[in-house]
């Protein structure tokens, strides 16, 4: 589940307690984090520096993904570094000290993260990414690493519940297809809306990652939430969008913090 902490940062409990590894998802406090944002370059470079310095890195070596609403997880490495990775929505490294972002106001973030192959990946899953499978997509990126899906722990982060992600019949289609029929559900008015966040677990159950390593932020809908940005809330007035990030510290090893 999402906590957030003394310095205005949300993070997963799943995912928290390894030392060497920085998770977390920032909040309207910090301001818009969203890429090419028109008049608002310096700012957005801005705000992600602050929000980056308050999780312990000064000069971090961050890869950003181009977001296109596809299923494309990326292999990035440190001369990836400042780089917006054309065509993906996803990205993986077994790089320490580089860390991996994207950014959302309603569509979900994945993070995950393998301690035992020091591997991490992230991934932006909007209806049409989570229909064509990017979740299971990463677990594939992580595979071809090394890693075993029963040793990767995956965070879903902030993102719109099904109660307010009316879609249309296109949607539906496309859901329906990739055989998440389950997912669609019909309100006594009529309306018609999906589960991403579902669609997103079975996918990763799928995949061969056990369900005990799932950590989904239940009840921490953008569309509700006056931290985080929502698209289907604010429409024409959005003023940005949150980041979500990961990454290993270099010259830590996987273990959990003892307490």
């Amino acid at each position: 589940m999402l906590r957030k902490n003394k310095k205005g940062v949300y993070t997963l409990t799943r995912l928290a307690p390894f030392k060497n590894l920085v998770c977390a998802f920032s909040t309207r406090d910090f301001g818009n984090m969203k890429p090419f944002s028109k008049g608002q370059v310096a700012e957005v470079e801005k705000n992600r520096r602050n929000f980056l310095k308050t999780l312990g890195s000064k000069n971090p070596n961050v890869v950003t993904a181009q977001q296109i609403h596809s299923n494309q997880v990326a292999l990035v490495g440190k001369n990836d570094s400042g780089k917006n990775v054309t065509g993906a929505d996803g990205l993986i490294t077994g790089e320490k000290g580089l860390f991996l972002m994207v950014f959302v106001a309603d569509c979900l973030p994945i993070l995950a993260y393998d301690s035992k192959k020091e591997i991490v990946g992230i991934a932006h899953a909007g209806w049409q990414g989570t229909s064509e499978k990017i979740a299971e997509n990463l677990v594939w990126a992580f595979q071809k690493l090394g890693s075993k899906p029963n040793d990767i722990l995956v965070g879903i982060g902030p993102g719109i519940e099904f109660c307010h992600y009316e879609v249309r019949n296109e949607v539906v289609d496309k859901f329906t297809t990739a055989g998440f029929g389950k997912m669609v559900l019909r309100s006594l008015s009529g309306k018609t809306h999906i589960d991403l966040k579902q669609a997103v677990v079975d996918q990763l159950v799928g995949a061969g990652v056990p369900k005990a390593n799932i950590d989904v932020s239940l009840k921490m809908c953008t569309y509700e939430n006056p931290d985080l940005y929502s698209y289907r809330r604010e429409k024409e007035k959005l003023s940005g969008e949150i980041a979500a990030v990961i990454g290993l510290l270099a010259g830590r090893q996987g273990s959990k913090d003892e307490k």
